[in-house]
């Protein structure tokens, strides 16, 4: 284990990271950040362990043989083909050991003085036909504290080693040491031109020169088993010994304790704040998106309303013309002249009454007309309005969502039967104008002639009894012949009298009529649109308040991570100030 910092400014610095290493890990366990939440977790356990030096490179570049010449002996396989396929941590220990951690780890003590404050770490070759080899170590480097890259002088920088080391330095900011391997294959000579062109390619990618130190790892093995003090000093491993063993004091390592996991940290946050910050933005996007496509619905409503409102109009224009003829009716045939010519003949006055009135243009017949024209409006419009909610769930939507998104619409429709209870109520209301059954009218309007026409009668036979009474005594009465004159007035003025009567009563009627009817169907009507309209709406608007949520949620984690952020940049502050 290693002992805490002995300073108290580095112990404080070291009690502060381990705190927030503790605090990120509950934060990116919050977020539902699985991996992350690992790899943090991975990184407090590891901080009192000894530092972590990760032996990387392309696979056959030396370093399972690195290793080996450490170590004076061949604990760890190696060759020319893919060796190594398992991170292997070598710690020290009395004798030499091996213990399979996990299908991708195993742990190894050696009894190397040196490895009391240090951990090597051994991982498989990158650009190795087995891919899985370089995920292993990628997925390993952010517990690295101290990278020794091994490249080999018969291939050095190649292009996937470029890539590998955008991620350790570009990404993670790693602390690094090349290894210049095999130079017992090259001359002094080639060995500075590789090193020169090591140093300007790193540079044109980090914009420093990396410390590049060779080395022959076959050499260094043969001259720790042939204990050839010359051959070690040719192999040069003394010179990286000296700098990894000795020249990295304790502070030394204490900062990269330290700073290796404020580094992942602040490249995880900065990272991860520059999604939120997206995802916030997508989700006012969404939003802003949905208030629109709500404003679409609501002006759709309106057009349609609009719309409902030129059924009213032929409703009021059929109850208008049944006026009209009704009218005409009576003006044409409720009167003496008419009635004796049709010689008081019911079957004649209601067959003329029905087919006048109610035969060309029947009003039930048209309204029927009109209720059935704007149902199938309106379901037209509402598969309309379907297709536009469906429509947009599918361009706006899912193409940014997962398709296995709850919001998502699906394009079935209940309402669109034409047996629907709405349906059905409509037609209901509309059977109110039987109340102006043709039957009816004619019965009533035959009894309004016949009661008219016996008054009539009556009277007038009165009015003319009284005449001829006076006329035939030869006695002249002023008062006999006022009342005959009143009576045959009465009498001449029933038929004008019973049929405004009954012309006002039925255009009440009609008027009641109309109006109810007109008032039914725009609320019946405006029901199914609004029943049609809400469904949508709560569907979209469910969208748009999960949209909401989100960005409360985001907004949140936002907060938090600005406060793990500046903890994080203050404490390398501090760390490289001291």
């Amino acid at each position: 284990m290693l002992e805490v910092a002995k300073s108290p400014e580095s112990q404080d610095n070291f009690q502060h990271v381990v705190s927030l290493l503790e605090d990120a890990k509950k934060f990116f366990y919050r977020i539902g950040d699985v991996e992350i939440e690992k790899k943090v977790s991975e990184m407090a356990d590891q901080i009192n362990e000894p530092l972590y030096l990760v032996v990387a490179g392309e696979y056959n570049s030396g370093k399972s043989s690195f290793v080996n010449a450490l170590c004076g002996k061949r604990i760890l396989r190696d060759g020319p083909t893919p060796s190594t396929n398992k991170i292997t941590l070598l710690s020290f220990g009395d004798e030499v050991s091996s213990e399979e951690v996990d299908d991708h780890q195993c742990r190894m003590t050696y009894p190397l003085e040196e490895l009391k404050d240090l951990t090597i770490v051994d991982t498989p070759g990158t650009n190795s036909i087995i891919a899985e080899h370089q995920l292993i170590t990628e997925g390993f480097i952010h517990r690295s504290e101290l990278v020794l890259f091994v490249t080999s002088a018969d291939h050095p920088f190649t292009e996937s080693e470029r890539v590998f080391l955008q991620l350790l330095k570009g990404k993670w900011d790693r602390k690094l040491l090349f290894v210049l391997n095999k130079i017992d294959l090259k001359s002094e000579e080639e060995q500075n031109e590789i090193i020169t062109f090591i140093e300007k390619n790193f540079y044109r990618l980090f914009g420093f020169e990396p410390k590049v130190i060779s080395m022959s790892c076959k050499d260094a093995f043969n001259a720790r088993a042939s204990d050839d003090a010359e051959l070690l000093q040719k192999s040069n491993i003394e010179t990286i010994e000296q700098f990894i063993f000795e020249k990295m004091d304790y502070e030394t390592k204490m900062d990269l304790k330290i700073l290796s996991p404020l580094k992942y940290l602040v490249n995880v946050f900065d990272g991860l704040n520059e999604m939120l910050s997206e995802k916030v933005s997508h989700c006012n996007n969404e939003i802003k998106s949905v208030e629109m496509f709500e404003k679409r619905l609501n002006n759709k409503k309106q057009d349609m309303t609009d719309y409902i409102n030129k059924y009213k109009i032929e409703t009021q224009s059929v109850f208008t013309r049944l006026k009209e003829k009704v009218d005409i009716f009576l003006n044409y045939h409720v009167n003496i002249r008419s009635i004796i010519t049709m010689k008081f003949a019911r079957d004649k006055f209601d067959t003329k009454f029905k087919r006048e009135v109610f035969g060309v243009a029947n009003p039930r017949t048209e309204l029927e007309r009109i209720v059935n024209d704007a149902l199938d409006y309106v379901d037209r419009n509402n598969d309309v309005l379907w297709d536009m909610a469906h429509d947009y769930i599918e361009s706006e939507v899912a193409l940014q969502r997962k398709a296995n998104d709850e919001t998502l619409i699906r394009k079935d429709r209940n309402f669109t039967n034409r047996g629907s209870d709405k349906h059905v109520n409509i037609r209901e209301y509309a059977k109110q104008f039987q109340e102006l059954d043709d039957e009816l009218e004619g019965s009533k309007i035959h009894r309004i002639v016949q009661s008219g026409f016996i008054n009539f009668v009556i009277l007038e036979g009165l009015a003319i009894g009284i005449v001829i009474g006076l006329s035939t005594f030869f006695i002249p009465n002023t008062l006999g012949v006022i009342v005959a004159s009143i009576l045959a007035g009465i009498g001449l003025s029933i038929f004008p009298l019973k049929r405004r009567k009954y012309r006002t009563e039925f255009m009440q009627r009609v008027d009641a009529i109309s109006e109810r009817f007109n008032n039914m169907l725009q609320f019946e009507f405006e029901k199914i649109i609004d029943r049609v309209l809400e469904d949508i709406g709560n569907r979209i608007s469910s969208y748009r308040d999960n949209r909401w949520s989100e960005r409360e949620e985001v907004n949140r984690q936002i907060t938090d991570l600005k406060v793990l952020s500046e903890r994080t940049k203050d404490l390398i502050r501090k760390s490289c100030t001291q």
